[in-house]
């Protein structure tokens, strides 16, 4: 192996290890709805850029699926009934819409910590 080819090998797998993610929980702050403010949750897993998971709201838990690209998220749920957007900014949280039959709703949300990592 020559050094050029070392060194691109090294450069991709820092890429690949320090590229955003938003895998795990997340603490949800949904504003703006008919019921006010209200806590749900994300459960999220992340291949590059595919994403699903599960939305847990008032309602029960739905499946969700989509992307997260150049720090943006979009998800759907199964039957497209709600759809997320938002942008994983500086601080590590979440900001966006969710948009439903309800209208368009502001939220935000932190990462739960692993409970295992230590």
């Amino acid at each position: 192996m020559n050094m050029k080819m070392l060194l691109a090998l090294v450069a991709t797998a820092a890429v690949a290890i320090t590229a955003p993610s938003v895998a795990g929980t997340w603490s949800m702050t949904v504003d703006g709805g008919p019921h006010g403010t209200l806590k749900m949750a994300l459960t999220l897993k992340q291949e590059e850029t595919k994403v699903t998971g599960t939305f847990a709201s008032p309602h029960g838990d739905m499946a969700v699926e989509g992307t997260f690209e150049n720090d943006a998220l979009k998800l759907a749920t199964g039957e497209g009934s709600i759809t997320f957007t938002a942008k994983l900014k500086e601080d590590g949280t979440l900001a966006g819409y969710l948009s439903s039959e309800m209208g368009d709703m502001k939220w935000i949300a932190e990462r739960v910590a692993d409970k295992d990592r230590k």
